[in-house]
Order: C-alpha cells, then structure tokens, then sequence
C-alpha cells in the first residue's frame, strides 16, 4: 500500500468528489448537447425495433407484431406510441395511444418526436413503421426557460459547496491527528511490549504504536482516523461482555480490565488479547478518548490449553487405571473355571463380616458343599467332563442362594457358601434346595449328587475358620452316612466322625 500523504489523499477526494458532481449533472440532462445525444439513441433504437418488426410482418405474424410493439413502449419510458401502416395507409397494428400521438405527425415527414421508418422486405417497401418520442430536451430548461449551460453552473456550484463543505469537514477530523503527540510519547509507547491504542471521542485512532501495528500487518498511516472496532477484532464468545472495552470506556467514562478480545489471522488461528482500556477525561470529567492496551496472551492460552488436555488425558490414564485394577482384582478374587469367588477372597470377605456380625449378634451362617464320587467322574469320563460337572454344581449354588450370599469354590470339588443374616433353619433349607438342583441336572449324559455340611454362629464358632471347620465337619459327616443328604452340626459331632473313621 502507497503511504501518500494527507494533502495528496485530501486532493484525491477532492478530484473523486468533482468528477461525480459532473456524472450526475450529465445523467441528469445538464451538460451541453443534451439534444444531439438524445438523437442518436432515438436513431439507433428505431432501426433496431423496425428491424424486429419486419422479421414479425415477413413471418405474417400478427400477434407477435403486436407483442412487439406494446413491449417497446412498456420497456422505453421514452416511446409514447407505435405502430405499422401498410402502402395503402391502412393502419395494421398499433399501441393504445398511437392514433392520438400520431395526429401530430408531419406528412412523409420525420421529426425528433414522430419518426417514420420503411420496413422493406425482398428490396420493396411493404409498410411503414411509425413511433412517436417524448419531446427532446432542448439546451433550454423547459420550466426556468434559461440555457442548460447556466443551469449547469449553478448545480455545479451548489453541489460543490455542499459537498466540499462536508468532505473538508470530515477530511479535517482525519488530518494527521498523530501530530499532536509529542514524539517522546510516541517514542515510549514504541517501547512497549503491549499493542496501545489512542482512541479520540468518536473512537478514531489518534495513535498506534509499534507492537500493534505489527499483531495488525498495517502500517500506522493506514490505521489513524480508522475506528477501532472497524478493525476485524471480536470479542471472545465465552465471556459475559458484549461490547468493545475501548467503546465502554469512552460512553461511561469507567475503566475496563481484562475483556478478552480476538484478532483472526492469515493462518486461520485467532491471536488473543486481554485488553484494558481508561477513558480520556477533561477538566469537567467529559470522555474525551481511551488508551486501550493490548496484551497478547496467545502463547500462555496455547500453553493453558496445552495443560489442560494432559490433565485431562492424565484423568482419563487414571480412569484407565482404575479400570484395569478393578479388573485385576476381579480376576485375583475369582476361579478361573467357575467364575465363583475363590479361597482367597472368601477369607477376606469373612474376616469382616464374621466378626461384624459377633459384635451385632447378628445371624451368620456356613454351607459347604462337595460332588459325590467326583473322582470316579474324572477316571471315567475325563477331566474336561469333570470340568463341566464342577461348573454346572457352581451354577446350580448360584441359582438358588440370595443375591447377599457369597459363593465361593474352596478347592477341587468342594464349595463353601456365607449367608449372612441367615438362621440355620434357613440355611439349611437352602441347602437342600441346592442339593436337590444337582441332583435333578444332567451334564452331557453324566448325573451327580452332592453333599451338605451346615453351620451358625449361634453354634459356638470363635472365628471364620472355626466356623467354616463346623460345615466342613458336617460335610464330613453327611459323606460318611451315604452322601446325598445335608447335615447340620452339632457339638460332639468331630467325636462322631472320629469314631466312623476308626
């Protein structure tokens, strides 16, 4: 861009603002030879309509004929009338008015308002085409009575005043306004890091120094008398202020801080600016401008953002994690074939609840459970099969045990289940429900029964392992005494089993 001068560009629009006095003066009929003009045009423009008139009358086209003459007055405000006279002087199509307009036509005559043209078809005159003007504008106004060129002077010059009045008045607002700054000022406003503005009443640009012109791509002679919003900023969606700070500042006469304004670039990435903008006040408290300063915060938003994704990517690891752990505990806690909980597991459970429930006084019962013959199972069948009699014994605990109960496979082919709150009535109902489940499944061909040992707190068990070696003792018992049945302990019972074994 040419840095011209302000008297160069002053002197420009004074050149631009003449030329278009004098367009309009022409377009509106007040330049000389008004009239020689608007002889040419009637000229070309009936040559070109009896040129379409006769293609009509050689084609015997009536309507079409028709049609043309009405369209040429309806799309030339100039034409008042048309028509078409044969040899004969018979009148074979014409417009609404032509017969009036026509009546003050000249015999075998043209004039500037009434013209004849012959409409010749194979070298012979066939017709007569006829078309009547609006009076020509003569170089004599028709209502002031006085020549065009004085008419003309006069518009020139009252339109000249008016408009050179408020082009000066408006170029004088823009005149170097930076020259009032001392250059010690604008020295140190070079100085700074920040972009500043000096911003007038009427929100023109006064000064800019050299950061922002730079953040701007334009030079400060292509920026002063500019308005500061016309500058391609918009302000930052996510914040509640709706208006530019430096235009608050200037109509409340109140300080502005931190409203975040963004610039778009060529690289379609926006640069951001925390701006503050103080008013400019008078002797009477009167805004009379802004200083708006502008901070570019682009690298410490980038780096914000920046940080923010790796919290949230460290959130989403930690989640991950989590996940994983819960997984791992998962698969720590359970039996790889039965998906029941394992030996482990039940013993951390029971740790807390036996002994919750010892200081509640609260019910707690013990099932165990094993396969009757499972070894026989596996030698006659195969470990796979034996496989799918434990897993079809794991379901069948599952289906019948509430949804509070634990289940657990406590080795090999022997199941132990917790029933917290539970009686040993109910445990032992329970138990036999489960009993009776295994004994009614078939697992490919091969039918099982199991064995029940149950047991309560209420029986005298001082910890989990005790009370787990109650049920198991029972287990034991119901083995010994034909299997397939559940027995409940009973104190005395490790004597009963102990004189069986001997």
């Amino acid at each position: 861009m040419f840095g011209f001068t302000p008297a160069v560009r002053l002197s420009l629009g004074l050149v631009v603002l003449t030329v278009s006095i004098l367009i309009l003066a022409q377009a509106i009929g007040l330049t000389p030879g008004a009239e020689r003009q608007q002889l040419d045009v009637r000229k070309r423009l009936t040559e070109t309509l009896a040129s379409q008139v006769g293609v009509a009358i050689m084609r015997g086209d009536e309507i079409l004929l028709q049609y043309l003459l009405e369209s040429s007055v309806e799309r030339n405000p100039e034409i008042e009338s048309a028509g078409v006279r044969r040899n004969d002087g018979i009148v074979v199509s014409q417009t609404k008015l032509h017969a009036q307009k026509w009546a003050k036509a000249k015999a075998h005559e043209s004039t500037p308002t009434h013209v004849r043209f012959p409409i010749m078809i194979n070298g012979a005159k066939r017709a007569e085409f006829e078309i009547t003007f609006e009076p020509l504008m003569s170089d004599s106004h028709p209502i002031f009575g006085i020549p065009t060129f004085i008419l003309l002077v006069i518009f020139v010059s009252l339109s000249g005043f008016v408009g050179f009045w408020f082009y000066i008045k408006r170029a004088l607002k823009h005149l170097d306004p930076s020259a009032v700054v001392p250059a010690r000022v604008r020295n140190a406003l070079n100085i700074l890091a920040e972009g500043v503005l000096i911003l007038d009443r009427r929100e023109q640009i006064v000064l800019v120094n050299t950061a922002l012109t730079e953040h701007l791509q334009r030079t400060e002679q292509s920026l002063v008398g500019k308005k500061a919003s016309n500058l391609g900023w918009f302000l930052d969606p996510n914040q509640e202020t709706r208006d530019y700070p430096w235009l608050t500042a200037i109509n409340t006469g109140v300080k502005q801080t931190g409203v975040r304004v963004l610039l778009p670039t060529s690289d379609e990435k926006d640069k951001i600016f925390h701006v503050n903008a103080v008013p400019i006040l008078d002797g009477k408290g009167s805004s009379q401008g802004t200083i708006a300063v502008f901070e570019d915060i682009t690298e410490l938003e980038t780096k914000s953002r920046l940080l923010e994704e790796m919290i949230q990517q460290l959130a989403a690891t930690q989640v991950a994690i989590e996940s994983k752990n819960k997984e791992l505990t998962y698969l720590a806690t359970r039996d790889p074939l039965t998906n029941c909980f394992n030996r482990r597991a039940l013993y951390e459970h029971l740790d807390g609840k036996f002994d919750g429930a010892r200081t509640s006084d609260a019910e707690f019962s013990c099932i165990m459970a094993d396969i009757d013959f499972f070894k026989k199972v596996n030698d006659t069948y195969g470990h796979a099969a034996g496989d799918e009699v434990i897993k079809m014994a794991a379901n069948s605990l599952r289906e019948v045990v509430r949804d509070m109960d634990m289940v657990a496979r406590f080795g090999g082919e022997e199941f132990c289940v917790i029933l917290p709150g539970a009686p040993l009535e109910q445990a032992q109902m329970i138990a036999e429900r489960c009993r009776e489940k295994i004994a009614a499944k078939d697992t490919n061909g091969i039918k099982v029964t199991g064995s029940f040992g149950v047991t309560s707190i209420r029986m005298g068990a001082s910890s989990a392992t005790q009370l787990i070696q109650q049920a198991d003792e029972a287990l034991y018992y119901s083995k010994q005494h034909g299997r397939n049945q559940v027995t409940c302990w009973k104190p005395g019972m490790e004597s009963l089993i102990a004189e069986t074994q001997h």
